[in-house]
């Protein structure tokens, strides 16, 4: 089994997931809204924001305003840019104690544990130095 035939597998299976209208692509309705992902956050407005951007930023490359199985494999591909980024963004919202974006040394020092546990991932590790 070839890395990218389980990378298909899973960006078909996350297309059908998200795909409430069965037409083969997830408009930016359906991402915004899709309920299994946001059984936490249902109704934030913040957090709906967030995720229109990021289907504009990162996900929609043609800008035909829906995402296609291409679109999904390139934006889950763990050796892509939207890996490398989103994980720096998910390290920095689990460390960033006060929200104001930035790193300060205690916030660093008080998740030296988190930022391990990163570092250590065999997958990353063989994948991506920057962590």
């Amino acid at each position: 089994m070839t890395t990218d035939y389980v990378l298909t597998r899973i960006a078909q299976e996350l297309l059908e997931d998200f795909d409430k209208d069965k037409d083969n692509k997830v408009s930016m309705s359906e991402f915004v809204h899709h309920e299994a992902s946001r059984v936490d956050d249902k109704g934030d407005k913040e957090i709906d924001k967030l995720r229109r951007i990021e289907f504009r930023a990162s996900m929609d490359r043609n800008d035909d305003k829906f995402l296609d199985l291409g679109e999904m494999k390139d934006y889950l591909n763990p050796r892509g840019k939207n890996f490398v980024t989103n994980e720096a963004r998910h390290m920095m919202h689990e460390a960033d104690a006060n929200n104001d974006k930035q790193l300060s040394l205690k916030e660093i020092k008080d998740n030296y544990l988190h930022f391990q546990h990163h570092k250590n991932n065999p997958v990353i590790r063989a994948i991506h130095d920057e962590f």
